[in-house]
């Protein structure tokens, strides 16, 4: 099981790194999209860490918190329910665009903070 705790951690650094290089290329809808991923890659490792199972094919982030069988307070709850929003494999291009238009560098920025410190603190968990 270490090994694919390894394995998810690793994914989630990888996925934050793109986050900073879709900031830095403008591309803001995507630095929130690769914030969830990295939250969620966190959060499967948890759940792999903690149950000693392989985590299911989902999405949902805050059912992979109970899953984790870690205790997190109100406001990260709702960060991550926020952040799951931007989760878009399956969205219609119209949908896209028009979520494109809303997100702007101020927003992203501060997802992306909001992200660095929720993953330091569920990394914390994972140790």
């Amino acid at each position: 099981m270490e090994k694919d705790v390894k394995y998810w951690a690793n994914l989630s650094e990888y996925d934050i790194k793109t986050a900073d290089a879709m900031f830095k290329s403008r591309r803001y809808l995507y630095v929130l999209f690769t914030c969830q991923q990295a939250i969620e890659k966190t959060l499967k490792a948890l759940v792999t860490n903690n149950t000693k199972q392989f985590p299911p094919k989902t999405h949902d982030l805050l059912r992979l918190v109970e899953l984790s069988k870690i205790d997190i307070d109100e406001a990260r709850k709702e960060f991550l329910s926020k952040l799951s929003f931007y989760y878009i494999e399956t969205r219609y291009p119209q949908e896209l665009a028009k979520i494109s238009k809303e997100v702007n560098r101020r927003i992203a920025s501060e997802y992306l903070k909001d992200t660095r410190a929720l993953l330091k603190w569920l990394k914390l968990k994972l140790k």
